[in-house]
């Protein structure tokens, strides 16, 4: 069935909501706006996939180009509201990309291979309730562990280039994987299958010649665009356009293929995952299917390193149980965090009985969030015959502290007094900033 086609929201509908929100600063008209837009966040998310971030992160930081879209848009500049937030989404992701140190090209192989260590990995977590071992991947990917240790270990110092410059010097850095050596230790039983490499040959040559030429430059010679555009005498946007327009093609025609022989009852083929969307969710806690400590780590590090470019403000939230609650109970407050949090937040799952929250541009409005998980958890969640109530401790970044370790501190700090207070409420102790 066709997708409908989304409709903008009304311009001169936008500009009055802006104009309010302006003047009141009202959350809830901040958050309307946030909602009638993250459709762009979605367009632009898209525009980046197969970079080697998930999706899902990707859409997390569009969610805060938005933000910020809608803090700093002046209707009276005469710039369409979407224009303008389409910008700062955009900007935001490409920033994201530089900082977290990714490819932006890859042989199309070690893109395929990449995808397919992070399937097996995620499905093998699952399977065995830990991480697995680099032979239990190999054997799941069909490669060998000495292979997995290589893509891992590219994956982590790979640098990206410049996405600001179409075509500019910046495109040529080199690729971080040195493709000959894992090319002569087992690369070659990654490949598709004979019916499927058959295939792809049939497609590409139903491609126009100029499409097909941009796309054996691209991947079988391994150029970049800007050397693409060199060799064939055109610019490098149109050849950003026709590698574009020609992976498109190719993949209409693999999921007709796969529809096809689903529909005839046939082992379906493999559609090529170069540029897919490569969905890598934190790992799950097993009991609350929250993200792990270590996720939550991670995510408040690159906040940190965020909020320290711009400069911005987000909060960390450290709440806990006042008792002890069975793994139903936790279930239930884990779900309670999940549905009272906005699409941007972080929910993980700490030791012991702690959950942690991290709140992108958020300052002093975490309160009203820490009031609401407070009261709701007494009104909503039982243990036993009684209320389960929950105490709460929250710091703000950078006034609470300027490090991963300094807000964590103040956050716990925090905490373990409104727990000596007896519990049921939170609480930030105003303290000076921890290094």
């Amino acid at each position: 069935m066709p997708r409908a086609k989304r409709s903008s929201p009304d311009r001169q509908e936008v500009d009055a909501l802006v104009r309010e929100y302006h003047t009141t600063r009202e959350i809830g008209l901040r958050d309307q706006l946030i909602s009638q837009h993250l459709y762009l966040v979605q367009t632009v998310a898209r525009k980046f996939a197969g970079m080697g971030e998930s999706y899902e992160d990707l859409l997390q930081e569009g969610a805060m180009g938005l933000i910020n879209a809608v803090d700093l848009y002046d209707p009276d500049r005469g710039v369409q509201f979407s224009t303008y937030a389409t910008h700062l989404v955009e900007g935001q992701i490409r920033h994201y990309l530089r900082d977290k140190g990714k490819l932006i090209k890859q042989p199309a192989w070690v893109q395929e291979l990449t995808t397919k260590i992070m399937k097996a990995t995620e499905a093998l977590t699952q399977e065995l309730d830990r991480e697995p071992t680099l032979a239990e991947t190999a054997e799941r990917v069909g490669t060998t562990p000495e292979n997995i240790r290589r893509m891992l270990e590219a994956k982590e110092r790979s640098k990206v280039a410049s996405l600001d410059s179409a075509g500019g010097d910046d495109d040529d850095a080199a690729p971080a994987i040195d493709p000959e050596k894992l090319r002569t230790q087992g690369a070659a039983d990654t490949e598709l299958p004979i019916e499927d490499r058959i295939f792809l040959r049939e497609s590409v040559s139903r491609l126009k010649a100029l499409e097909q030429k941009v796309v054996y430059h691209f991947y079988y010679l391994d150029l970049n665009q800007t050397e693409i555009a060199r060799k064939l005498g055109i610019s490098v946007n149109y050849a950003s356009y026709l590698l574009r327009g020609a992976l498109a093609k190719l993949r209409k025609s693999f999921e007709a293929q796969q529809a096809d022989a689903e529909a005839a009852g046939e082992p379906a083929a493999s559609v090529p995952t170069t540029y897919s969307l490569s969905s890598r969710p934190a790992p799950a806690d097993p009991a609350t299917k929250l993200a792990p400590e270590s996720y939550f780590l991670e995510r408040l590090g690159q906040e940190m390193e965020r909020a320290r470019r711009y400069p911005q403000q987000f909060s960390v939230l450290l709440l806990e149980a006042d008792a002890e609650l069975n793994d139903d109970e936790l279930f239930a407050l884990a779900r309670l965090l999940r549905t009272n949090v906005r699409s941007i937040d972080l929910v993980a799952r700490l030791p012991g009985a702690q959950f942690g929250l991290l709140l992108p541009h958020t300052g002093r409005e975490a309160t009203v969030l820490a009031d609401r998980l407070v009261r709701t958890a007494s009104n909503r969640l039982k243990r036993g015959e009684g209320p389960c109530t929950v105490s709460l401790g929250l710091s703000v970044f950078p006034t609470d502290g300027r490090s991963v370790e300094g807000l964590l501190s103040a956050a716990q700090e925090s905490l373990g007094e409104a727990r000596r207070q007896g519990g049921d409420r939170y609480l930030r102790l105003h303290a000076t900033p921890k290094s």
